[in-house]
């Protein structure tokens, strides 16, 4: 599939990613942050064994790159929405646990 080169002058880092992210229709960005959250998530699932604390470790790292990225201006807001949740539910999750064996 060939792309159309960008129009105009790019002459920063957010140009060339911009350009990137509305060339594949703004998923660039969001490929990359689920792409983050599954790879963290199974890295810390494999550490600790605890699937709640992996989930909300994962959902906040990417709630805090999203975050980033919204500034910039590279992801929506619902992908920011989704994380702020995810991270929420996780915190949630953690608590039941923890209130179980306390």
């Amino acid at each position: 599939m060939a792309f159309s080169p960008p129009a105009g002058n790019i002459t920063s880092g957010v140009d060339f990613f911009s350009w990137i992210n509305t060339t594949i229709d703004g998923w660039f960005f969001a490929g990359m942050l689920i792409a983050v959250y599954f790879v963290l998530f199974i890295k810390m699932l494999y550490n600790t064994d605890k699937v709640a604390q992996a989930f909300t470790s994962a959902s906040f790292v990417c709630m805090i790159l999203a975050i980033l990225l919204r500034v910039i201006d590279l992801v929506s807001n619902v992908f920011m929405v989704i994380f702020i949740i995810l991270t929420a539910v996780g915190s949630v999750w953690i608590q039941q646990e923890d209130s179980k064996f306390g």
